[in-house]
C-alpha cells in the first residue's frame, strides 16, 4: 500500500505491506505555500525509490488534519488555509491512477489502533491527538463513527472554559486554545519545553474536561492519547487529567473511564495504511 500524511508539520510517504512494516518512506516539512507539488513530489521519489522485491502498491491510504469532508473528497486543514476544501483524493488519484481511501489523522489513528495497537482488542474508545492541532475520533461496538463529513468525536473545539481564551475558529474557549503547541507556544512566547507547572496543569485540566464530557456523551470509557502535548509535558500533565476527570465524571457506569497514552506501534505511516487496508476490507 502506498501511505501517505499530512499534518500541518510535515508531509511524509511511504510504502506498507499487510503486516504494518514500513518497507520505504520518506518526509519533508510541511510548506506555507505550493503544498500539492511538495507532496507530489515526495510520493513519485517514494515510488522510485521502490526496491524490485517490494510490489507495486494496488491502493492508496492518506491521512490528513481536519476538518475533512469523506463524501467530497477533499480536506480544509486548519492550519494550512491555503487547502481549503483542497481536492485531495481526486489529485492523489489522478496522481498514482490508484483507489484511494481518505481519513483524518485521528481516524486514521483509532483505524490503526484497533490493527497493530492499544486498542485491538477494545470495541469502544477514543483516540485523542494533542499536537500543532487536536485531532480525535472514535470506534463506538467495534464500528467507527462518521458523521455527516467524516468528523464525527472530533474534540477540538468542544467549549471547555465558556468565555475563556479565542480559539483560531473564532469561538471561546474551545479545547484547542488551551491544548495545543500552536496556542501555547503563541501564548507563552517560548517553546513548549519551557512552558511552567501552571500552564501543564491548566492544560491538563482543561483536557480532562472535555474528555469527562465526551465519556458521558458516548459511553466510552477507553482514551489513547498521544502527541507533542503528551511527550512533552509527561506525567504531570496525565495525572492532571485523570485528577480532573475523577472530579468530572461521577457517573458509576464510568467508574473504571481511563486514559492511556498510544502504543507507537501505529505510526502515522502505518496508520494511512490501516485505512486503505480496513476500508478495502468492507
Amino acid at each position: 500500500m502506498l501511505s501517505v500524511v499530512v499534518d500541518p508539520g510535515r508531509l511524509a510517504a511511504g510504502i506498507v505491506d499487510r503486516r504494518g512494516e514500513i518497507l520505504v518512506r520518506d518526509r519533508v516539512g510541511t510548506p506555507g505555500r505550493e503544498v500539492w507539488r511538495s507532496l507530489e513530489q515526495l510520493i513519485r521519489r517514494v515510488l522510485a525509490a521502490r526496491p524490485d522485491e517490494v510490489a507495486a502498491p494496488s491502493v492508496v491510504g492518506v491521512s490528513c488534519a481536519g476538518p475533512v469532508d469523506l463524501p467530497a473528497g477533499s480536506v480544509s486543514p486548519t492550519l494550512l488555509p491555503v487547502w481549503t476544501g483542497f481536492p485531495l483524493r481526486e489529485q492523489l488519484e489522478e496522481l498514482t491512477g490508484l483507489p484511494v481511501h481518505l481519513d483524518s489523522l485521528a481516524g486514521a489513528a483509532v483505524t490503526a489502533e484497533r490493527w497493530v495497537g492499544e486498542a485491538v482488542d477494545t470495541p469502544s474508545c477514543f483516540v485523542l491527538l494533542l499536537d500543532q492541532t487536536i485531532e480525535s475520533a472514535c470506534v463506538i461496538d467495534g464500528t467507527r463513527l462518521w458523521g455527516a463529513h467524516g468528523n464525527a468525536g472530533a474534540l477540538g473545539h468542544v467549549i471547555v472554559e465558556p468565555g475563556g481564551a479565542r480559539c483560531v475558529c473564532g469561538s471561546e474557549g474551545c479545547l484547542s486554545a488551551y491544548a495545543t503547541t500552536t496556542a501555547l507556544e503563541a501564548e507563552m512566547n517560548r517553546p513548549m519545553r519551557r512552558a511552567t507547572p501552571s500552564i501543564i496543569e491548566r492544560t491538563g485540566i482543561m483536557t480532562g474536561r472535555a474528555i469527562a464530557s465526551t465519556a458521558a456523551v458516548f459511553d466510552v470509557t477507553t482514551f489513547l492519547t498521544g502527541g507533542s502535548i503528551v511527550d512533552t509535558f509527561g506525567d504531570q500533565f496525565l495525572d492532571t487529567v485523570r485528577r480532573e476527570i475523577g472530579l468530572r465524571s461521577r457517573l458509576a457506569h464510568l467508574s473504571d473511564l481511563r486514559v492511556v497514552e498510544l502504543s507507537g506501534f501505529a505510526q502515522p505511516l502505518v496508520s494511512a495504511a490501516a485505512v486503505a487496508l480496513r476500508r478495502g476490507e468492507r
